[in-house]
């Protein structure tokens, strides 16, 4: 019934053709009707397969001279243009069913071959959706499993991970299967006597798996059918090398990056640290060796420079430890409801001590909703800021700092007076190592320029603690002139307080 339903096109075409030739028999000669012949021929070979469109050739022949040569109803034929006709109508007709029959295999072939393609394509970004080599792995399995009618083993060497039952044997066949990289079992040509196919999940250079099944039919056992089934492993292979080559250069990067930021973190300490170190022994040094001739003043004015130089080394040694650890992942921080006014409260009591003689306006307005941060992190940030804003405004010049609630987000401004930043820097200027004002960091500084002295891990830390609170910073300019840092933090759903009774 199946083939009747498949070949009942070229059924139709070869009663439509006997009908016309017994309708025009006597209209047209017998050259004429042989065309029409021919022509069903063609036509009807486009839907049989080559054997069938070559018997109904020959068959078709047959007939016509039965039917339509002198003498009819006889397979005598007394003209010889006749024996020819026939001849060369059978040629023609069998040449023709050859070719269309093969035409329609070959665009049969070439269905399946895009079916396959699609199917493939789709199994690619199956695997390539998937979050893990377990998940590609179990969708390896399905595939199989659906592909064969029958139960599958899953073996990858990394991870070390195997799905699905397997026997002592089947494991041994799986382990040598990865080992030679190359099908083991029935149709494969190697280890023909075994029961179990093994097929290996292959890269470009080695195999990273191996699948276990036993094939029950003859369709299952096929070349083409084998065919599919390794295409979808290598696939899988594929896949799995390209996920290693990607992890591997995202290590040979960090690796990278890490050796970059040793180096330049060895060249920044060995200039960067050097005047510090020769201010703070120098004045230790006039201390210890001459305190019997100094006064009280200029003892008290030696110690200053020692402390001084000592908190410029720990703000120094904070921000680049502080880089490196931000600059590590995955970082987990600790995070808890905090009030931004106290956070604040915190940095400006010590900016002060520091800065007597700096003004430093605050603006916060009341009832702000609480943040989700790690304070310690955010007093840093805070601390930075306002140190970056003393260093580079004149001292006679306030610090102003304002907090602004808008309806999702807290928004910290730190505005000075000073040069400002140039548009070239507003992004270079929250990089590592990056100074905008160099020249005023060299060993040499003035007594006017000493407090600009850094390594420029300032902003680059500011920067890394608010990419870790999923926060914005950016720099602005100030009118008529200065810099103006806004720290924008998310504003989350607020904890449920209880009161205390």
């Amino acid at each position: 019934m199946h083939n009747v339903k498949v070949h009942w096109p070229a059924i139709a075409i070869w009663f439509v053709a006997w009908g016309l030739l017994f309708a025009l028999d006597g209209t047209f000669n017998l050259a004429n009707l042989a065309l029409l012949l021919v022509l069903a021929s063609a036509v009807a070979g486009v839907f049989l397969s080559t054997t069938a469109s070559l018997l109904c050739s020959t068959s078709s022949v047959l007939l016509f001279n039965w039917f339509f040569v002198e003498p009819r109803y006889t397979f005598n034929v007394h003209l010889h243009q006749d024996v020819l006709l026939l001849i060369t109508m059978l040629g023609v007709s069998t040449v023709v069913s050859y070719l269309m029959s093969r035409l329609r295999a070959a665009a049969e072939l070439e269905t399946q071959h895009a079916h396959t393609a699609e199917h493939m394509r789709q199994w690619s970004d199956s695997l390539r959706a998937a979050t893990d080599a377990s998940a590609r792995a179990k969708l390896l399995q399905t595939l199989v499993m659906h592909k064969t009618k029958s139960q599958v083993a899953v073996l990858l060497r990394e991870p070390k991970l195997l799905l699905g039952s397997a026997d002592t044997h089947d494991e041994q066949g799986l382990l040598a299967c990865v080992q030679q990289c190359a099908a083991l079992g029935p149709g494969t040509g190697r280890h023909e006597n075994q029961t179990t196919l093994f097929l290996p999940i292959r890269g470009h250079a080695r195999a990273f798996g191996a699948i276990a099944f036993h094939p029950h039919t003859s369709q299952n056992n096929s070349a083409w059918h084998q065919q599919q089934l390794q295409q979808a492993c290598d696939l899988l292979g594929l896949e799995m090398e390209r996920e290693h080559s990607l992890q591997l250069v995202q290590q040979a990067n960090q690796d990278a990056q890490s050796q970059s930021l040793r180096n330049t973190l060895l060249t920044s300490i060995s200039h960067d640290y050097r005047t510090p170190l020769a201010n703070l022994m120098g004045a230790a040094s006039v201390i210890h060796n001459q305190a019997a001739r100094l006064s009280t003043d200029k003892i008290s004015g030696l110690a200053q420079t020692v402390l001084d130089e000592a908190q410029h080394l720990n703000r120094m040694t904070t921000n680049t430890l502080q880089l490196a650890r931000l600059d590590a992942a995955p970082l987990q921080i600790k995070k808890d409801w905090e009030s931004l006014q106290e956070i604040l409260g915190s940095v400006l009591a010590k900016a002060r001590q520091r800065h007597t003689q700096r003004l430093i306006n605050v603006a916060v307005p009341e009832g702000l909703p609480l943040i989700y941060c790690d304070a310690i992190l955010l007093v840093q940030l805070f601390d930075n800021l306002i140190e970056n804003a003393t260093k580079y405004s004149p001292d006679d010049t306030p610090i102003d700092i304002q907090v602004h609630a808008q309806p999702n987000t807290l928004e910290v401004r730190v505005m000075d007076q000073g040069a400002g930043v140039a548009d070239a820097w507003k992004d270079k200027v929250f990089q590592a190592f990056e100074r905008v004002h160099a020249d005023a960091a060299q060993a040499d500084a003035t007594d006017a320029t000493q407090l600009r002295r850094g390594m420029g891990v300032g902003l680059a830390v500011c920067k890394a603690i608010a990419k870790v609170h999923d926060a914005r910073l950016w720099v602005e300019d100030r009118e008529p002139h200065g810099a103006v840092m806004c720290l924008q933090l998310p504003v989350l759903s607020q904890p449920y307080m209880t009161m205390e009774t």
